[in-house]
């Protein structure tokens, strides 16, 4: 929806932090949280997010199981649904799509009929269970509809303020410019445990595996706990906050999005900041989540390529877009793919409106998220192992290194438009190293990166 002023205010607010990156970084340095991280799926998670009417050439529920081959090949096995319910028809944003925003809820316990029938939804779960994928839907309970039935059902369930006695929501003590919605009151118990029911319908009667939370951190904590609590007891669920916040995961999310190095990350390329502040940013957060709590790693989502720009445009060319990823998903944490972002798109996407993508078409792009995503899959290092810097004052190449005890990698990714030499550190020079990603042998003590260039290397096998 409509948020960029409010959230980037929230998500960025936690972009600083101290430097200390020489030495690992482990995820375990707050301790643990029960049901955090659970079931062992969670950990494993590559995550691709859906815009359903874009994310095949028919738009429906449909048509994306007719995708589901193709998107598991690429290295994906989680779905993430943007709202699939219907849309609310009053007060729509229709000067900024057709469509309207899908994060504005006419009705939690229906689909949107654009996009097929409820059989058609439990279709497509039982589809992506068949390939031992699993699903999560966007979960909107901040706010609903105002042709939502409960807004003259139960008008106590929603806050007041001075639209027709409601108001839109205000975050951060900020009223939005989101005039499609009407902010819920999480004060009254009515609107607490309705929302609790919803979240118990679709995992109760369609088996999805869990929710990404939006506008997670404008809903109180309590609820949350409780709410995911109830979930839980039913199946355990993957629970993704649209927050950045560490806290969240203290209330039983597992996943919180990794908004201050995307922030990072995009300093580095426009204002030409150090490469080393995103090793400062990494480790500093990494300090701060339990155990088994991951980020949410990207280049871009749906409101990064509605509302700021797709990859190729803000790290110059299809290149830089490549290295920022593998920079951004190296880090500890559970990569995303937007739909779209696999064919190289260099305009901006509105999700107010179809995006006619043509998902037949084969392109250098797409194989490198699926080569790079397939290494991901394979290499327990990159989904679990510690982080290890080695440049931590670096400029212009970060080297650093993923590993567990039987697993390891090392990679260096050049963030400038000019070639870089790196030496190789202790325990990699001199020794046969192969690009895991290029199949290429590398020697040496030190080697030369192009332009935007990268590589993942990993130790030769004995003979």
């Amino acid at each position: 929806m409509l948020r960029r002023p409010a959230f980037l205010a929230l998500a960025f607010a936690l972009t600083i932090g101290l430097f200390g990156c020489g030495s690992p970084s482990n995820e375990a340095e707050t301790g643990s949280i029960d049901g955090v991280g659970e079931p062992a799926w969670v950990q494993d998670a590559t995550v691709y997010e859906v815009f359903v009417p874009d994310a095949s050439a028919e738009g429906t529920f449909q048509g994306l199981i007719g995708r589901l081959d193709e998107i598991q090949e690429m290295g994906v096995n989680t779905l993430w649904l943007m709202p699939i319910h219907p849309i609310g028809e009053k007060r729509r944003k229709s000067d900024i799509g057709a469509l309207g925003s899908p994060y504005s809820i006419r009705d939690y316990y229906d689909v949107n009929p654009d996009y097929g029938t409820k059989d058609d939804f439990r279709a497509l779960v039982d589809s992506v269970h068949a390939r031992d994928m699993h699903l999560i839907i966007d979960l909107v309970a901040n706010h609903t509809a105002w042709d939502h039935p409960w807004l003259e059902e139960h008008p106590d369930m929603y806050s007041d303020g001075p639209i027709e006695g409601f108001t839109v929501p205000v975050l951060n003590g900020d009223t939005t410019d989101w005039t499609d919605v009407v902010e819920l009151n999480f004060d009254n118990p009515r609107t607490r445990q309705e929302m609790i029911d919803v979240m118990q319908y679709w995992v109760r009667e369609f088996d999805i595996d869990g929710y990404r939370a939006d506008v997670a951190h404008a809903v109180p904590l309590d609820f949350w706990e409780n709410a995911i609590d109830s979930v839980e007891a039913h199946k355990g669920v993957l629970m993704l906050a649209e927050a950045a916040e560490p806290e969240m995961h203290e209330v039983g999310f597992d996943q919180t999005y990794a908004w201050p190095f995307y922030g990072a990350l995009k300093r580095v390329w426009a204002e030409d900041a150090p490469v080393r502040t995103l090793a400062t940013q990494v480790d500093t957060t990494l300090a701060s989540l339990p155990g088994a709590a991951r980020r949410l790693r990207f280049t871009t989502n749906h409101d990064e390529t509605m509302w700021d720009a797709p990859p190729p445009a803000l790290f110059d060319g299809p290149e830089g877009a490549e290295a920022a990823f593998v920079l951004a998903t190296s880090m500890p944490g559970a990569p995303l793919v937007y739909n779209g972002q696999e064919l190289g798109v260099t305009d901006s996407v509105s999700f107010f409106a179809r995006t006619p993508y043509d998902w037949s078409r084969a392109s250098d792009v797409r194989r490198f998220y699926r080569d790079y995503l397939a290494l991901y899959g394979d290499s327990p290092a990159l989904r679990t192992g510690t982080l290890t810097v080695h440049t931590p004052d670096a400029e212009d190449v970060l080297v650093y290194e993923r590993a567990t005890d039987a697993d390891s990698l090392l990679f260096a990714v050049n963030v400038r438009d000019a070639p870089n030499e790196v030496a190789l550190p202790d325990g990699y020079a001199d020794v046969p190293l192969t690009d895991a990603l290029r199949g290429t042998a590398v020697e040496g003590r030190a080697m030369t990166l192009e332009p935007y260039d990268y590589r993942v290397l990993r130790r030769a096998a004995a003979e």
